[in-house]
């Protein structure tokens, strides 16, 4: 939007890797892509006029961005985590937008049944232990019938991601990567097709599921879910499907994959301290050589002058 401001550099650094492509055009341009996923997603009577819609996760603004004609008939709202896109977006998108800075524990201000509309991209694709806490908390924020959108990691990103060939039977919810920061990508959290149905299908309606958008390149999957008239609790949520023998498959795995990832961390960090020690005793050659002991009192006189 020619209108609007865009962010700085180091704000649109959230949104992933560029290659040589302009920052801006890769904001501008994906930002553009996921707003027109939002509308192909809607039902063919969905009237934008008096809705209240979230973007769940809004990061800096890049989806966000391109409802504004939309902001001047129903109520937008943006949230995430991130102390810094949250602030430059309630500078400078807001008004229109409603901005708010939301956690990584399950939690919203808003009343039951607020919105009509929740989307979150990569999202869902991050949330590990909590993610049913957060699932519950959409369907509690949702008005009845309420559309939930959302974007996943399946068959078309396992591979690309881990090196692992993608059997569905053997991926329920397989996370990886807990306790990974977020300025480097954060957790993963990969998900089955069947599992989504007999878990989320638990709160919503699943009415579109695909595990990838794009047969030939890697990419995320797509899940279409509209809320239940039920009272759920975390534990209904989490609990293991009956007669599903792809949930023991699954865990059993999810216990294999955990495994290999302690190894290769393990050999990450040994060869990262055999780095370390290699420059350790560089630095105590350096430190013994003549030259440095010689030099010695002009480095003392210069750490003593003035504003050095």
């Amino acid at each position: 939007m020619a209108s609007l401001p865009y962010p700085s550099g180091n704000l649109l650094g959230r949104i992933g890797p560029m290659g040589d492509e302009d920052p801006v055009g890769v904001y501008e341009r994906t930002g553009r892509a996921h707003r027109q996923m939002v509308d192909d997603i809607l039902p063919e009577d969905w009237d934008w006029k008096g809705k209240r819609v979230l973007d769940f996760g809004c990061g800096v603004g890049r989806v966000l961005r391109h409802f504004l004609p939309e902001a001047g008939e129903a109520e937008f709202y943006g949230c995430d985590l991130d102390t810094p896109s949250v602030e430059w977006l309630q500078h400078n998108l807001s008004p229109p937008f409603h901005i708010f800075e939301s956690s990584e524990e399950a939690g919203l201000p808003q009343e039951d049944g607020f919105f009509d509309l929740i989307y979150a991209f990569s999202v869902y694709t991050h949330l590990t232990d909590n993610w049913a806490e957060w699932l519950l908390e959409h369907h509690r924020v949702l008005a009845d019938g309420g559309i939930l959108f959302a974007t996943i990691l399946g068959d078309g990103m396992l591979e690309h991601l881990t090196g692992e060939e993608w059997d569905e039977d053997r991926i329920g919810m397989n996370t990886l990567l807990h306790g990974f920061p977020w300025d480097l990508g954060g957790p993963l959290a990969f998900n089955s097709p069947w599992w989504i149905r007999a878990h989320w299908g638990r709160a919503f309606e699943i009415v579109v599921l695909h595990s990838r958008t794009q047969p030939d390149v890697p990419s995320h999957g797509i899940v279409v879910a509209r809320k239940k008239p039920v009272q759920l609790t975390v534990e209904d949520l989490k609990a293991i499907e009956p007669d599903e023998p792809r949930e023991i498959t699954a865990l059993e795995h999810h216990a294999e994959q955990l495994a290999d990832e302690t190894i290769r961390l393990r050999a990450d960090n040994e060869a990262k301290q055999a780095d370390i020690d290699h420059l350790n005793e560089a630095i105590g050659r350096i430190e013994a050589s003549l030259s440095w002991r010689i030099t010695s009192p002009l480095r003392r006189a210069k750490s003593g002058l003035p504003g050095d």
